[in-house]
């Protein structure tokens, strides 16, 4: 059941895709000589900028979202109510920050009933039918239930239409019984609640869209930024076989990114460096995540981020998926997109924020390993966000 949970007005997938989720084969490697200045010894001696006092994607921030000792493989520390958005004091209460509130709580009231759902599913797949009750089945549905005030949700949704919508899905899952057949009340529910998304005010147009999908590659190229990214995101492609970095030339990367002042250029290298390292790559994202410093790569950096953390903690689809954490990261970088739209008028980044809005939870059986955060990180070394000059058999105009 859970392929018909899809809120996704703008599918981050199909949109950056391309035609390209289907290639397997990939271009040669780079050769043995092609060590670029990102590795050099020379950025060793760089000094490290600071871009904020970071405290929720830090290390120890990452580490507290997750509980030390648990019996459960649903809890996490962050309440439900902090993965709601409310704009920052200094966002001017305007249309477009309002729509953003409204469409990202209405997808957010969603996840938060689907993450719930999920774990019900795991908790309940391959027990033993025999011997379990229908009181089981009442209780793990019950212990898994969404626990928002409802003030926060009156608050996160003031539009009467959605409210109403969002209390329906909530007593609909509150009278869940397991049954999750396509006619059940709770499908019916869940049904009805995403055909609503369409009469929720619109954020961009068709026509803008389509508008960005035309010209995003040209907008979105790495090179611009980094030179030698091409040769860098090779590294990490399937079926790559060339060289590949030592510690210390990745102690350099490491040091340049720290020491870059250009936001564009260092969240770019972060990106490819989280994919050497992890734990160490993690941080560098979330402090460009918590800086509230536009870039135009801040979705691709958030969605690194997430599926990174969660990697690095567990991709078992039995671990603790911290699916409040990550979402109040979102709303840090919903803040700074909504900022620097208000400030421009920026179309491009608006049809990000869309993506943004609907970018769905990770998913507690969404890969063949574990959770869907697995897939992600597979998905962004591979095809996700790479432009097709690097992936063979494109039909792209732009790959040339």
């Amino acid at each position: 059941m859970t392929k018909q949970f899809i809120l996704c007005a703008l599918a981050v997938l199909s949109l950056f895709s391309c035609g390209q989720r289907n290639s397997k084969q990939f271009p040669s490697p780079a050769k043995a000589d092609a060590i670029i200045s990102v590795f050099g010894e020379d950025n060793a001696a760089l000094d490290p900028v600071r871009l904020c006092d970071a405290v929720l994607t830090t290390e120890e921030g990452m580490e507290s979202a997750f509980p030390d000792e648990t019996d459960s493989f649903f809890e996490e520390t962050t309440p439900e109510a902090e993965a709601f958005y409310f704009p920052a004091a200094d966002i001017k209460d305007e249309l477009l920050a309002r729509t953003v509130q409204l469409r990202y709580n209405y997808a957010a009231l969603f996840n938060r009933v689907i993450h719930s759902y999920e774990w019900f599913q795991r908790a309940s797949t391959g027990i033993d039918d025999e011997t379990t009750t229908k009181k089981d089945t009442l209780e793990w549905i019950r212990y898994a239930r969404p626990k928002i005030p409802e003030s926060v949700i009156r608050a996160a949704l003031p539009d009467a239409g959605a409210l109403a919508q969002a209390s329906k899905l909530l007593k609909a899952y509150n009278r869940f019984d397991g049954n999750d057949s396509a006619d059940s009340p709770f499908s019916v529910a869940v049904n009805r609640y995403t055909e609503a998304l369409s009469g929720l005010p619109e954020l961009v147009s068709k026509e803008e869209t389509d508008r960005f999908e035309e010209r995003f590659w040209n907008w979105y190229d790495k090179r611009n930024v980094v030179p030698e990214i091409d040769t860098l995101v090779r590294m990490n492609m399937y079926e790559y076989e060339g060289p590949k970095p030592s510690d210390g030339e990745l102690e350099n990367l490491k040091r340049a990114i720290e020491a870059e002042k250009d936001i564009d250029r260092r969240t770019v290298l972060a990106l490819e460096y989280v994919k050497f390292s992890k734990w160490d790559g993690v941080p560098l994202l979330g402090e460009i995540l918590e800086s509230r410093i536009y870039t135009k790569y801040l979705l691709e950096a958030w969605i690194s981020w997430r599926a990174n953390a969660q990697m690095y903690h567990s991709p078992s689809s039995f671990g603790v998926i911290a699916n409040n954490y990550y979402d109040k990261v979102r709303t840090i970088c919903l803040d700074t997109m909504v900022r620097h739209c208000l400030e421009s008028e920026d179309k491009n980044a608006e049809c990000l924020i869309e993506n943004l809005l609907f970018c769905e939870i990770i998913h507690r059986m969404g890969s063949i390993a574990g959770n869907s955060s697995f897939n992600d990180c597979a998905m962004l070394s591979y095809n996700m966000f790479i432009h097709p000059r690097l992936l063979e058999n494109s039909e792209d105009p732009q790959n040339q």
